[in-house]
């Protein structure tokens, strides 16, 4: 079984790093957000990016602050 892996890689442009969402929801814009519950990056229909935790709360960052990539990873039949 493949071991799984994050389909939606989120950089954050000011460091040139993968985001780091528990470090990012103790930002201001996202401070409605349990840090220590994060759950993790998800999208609306139109390509919006939202952080998310685990109690159904979400935020939204700042435009242009990161860039979203995808991992589709290849699948194997098993």
């Amino acid at each position: 079984m493949n071991p799984p892996c994050p389909i939606i890689l989120v950089y954050d442009k000011q460091t040139g790093a993968l985001a780091d969402a528990s470090q990012l929801a103790l930002e201001d814009w996202a401070h409605d957000l349990i840090y220590t519950d994060i759950e993790g990056w998800a999208l609306e229909e139109d390509g919006t990016l939202i952080l998310c935790d685990e109690c159904g709360s979400f935020a939204y960052p700042p435009p242009e602050r990161f860039e979203v990539y995808f991992n589709f990873p290849k699948l194997v039949k098993m």
